[in-house]
């Protein structure tokens, strides 16, 4: 096989195990086994091998010696870091996409609030559908360092998502779904101002949530 065929190859398996790790299918600290999962996937040992390096750059995954990987296991502090991180560059980020930001992906962002707001649309469903919202609204970034950072901080810490939505209210939803329609408003009138603040309120709400329900750390590993 000719090193452009398995790079495409291991592209697309990194895809596919990167969902699965995202769908908390493989949870933090469970080994990832080469050999089945290739057999899984119907590849070669290859191509999962590039993909397992790949996704170790974003942040998923962790490759000790001997090729032996797991999925990452984020400790409290560090979730907590890059939440304080996120409040900082994700404002800006924001800033700079509403100013860039394309009619179709403003549609589609405005699709999936609307979406939040059904109440079908529960757990692991409303997990995935609100990450992907808030990555629409990046749409309009220009640097791709900057939004490749930023998608590796939300994937890097969907585990920790999950084991704190669980915790929401109904109440709890209520103000993350006044939130996402602040937030709408301020990307349809391109108003880069309120958007950065409604945005920075926003993270720094889930951040302390995080904060106070450290206990949830078990549950996620879990």
């Amino acid at each position: 096989m000719k090193r452009p065929q398995i790079a495409t190859v291991a592209t697309h398996v990194a895809d596919q195990i990167r969902t699965m790790i995202l769908d908390h299918r493989f949870k933090p600290n469970e080994p990832l086994l080469q050999d089945k999962i290739a057999q899984e996937l119907g590849t070669s040992r290859i191509p999962v091998r590039e993909a397992l390096r790949q996704l170790e750059n974003e942040g998923l995954v962790v490759i000790r010696s001997h090729s032996s990987a797991r999925v990452a296991n984020m400790n409290f502090a560090e979730c907590v870091e890059i939440y304080k991180i996120r409040q900082r560059i994700e404002p800006l980020a924001l800033r700079e996409s509403i100013a860039n930001l394309s009619e179709s992906h403003l549609d589609h962002v405005i699709e999936l609030a609307d979406s939040l707001a059904d109440p079908e649309c529960t757990g692991s469903l409303w997990l995935e559908r609100d990450r992907m919202f808030h990555l629409g609204t990046y749409a309009g970034i220009t640097s791709p360092r900057l939004l490749n950072l930023i998608t590796n901080y939300w994937n890097s810490t969907q585990h920790y998502r999950r084991a704190v939505i669980s915790t929401f209210t109904e109440t709890d939803h209520q103000i993350a779904f006044c939130e996402h329609t602040l937030l709408v408003d301020a990307l349809k009138t391109r108003d880069a101002d309120v958007g950065e603040e409604i945005l920075r309120i926003h993270i720094a709400r889930a951040g302390r949530r995080l904060s106070n329900n450290s206990e949830l750390f078990n549950w996620a590993e879990g």
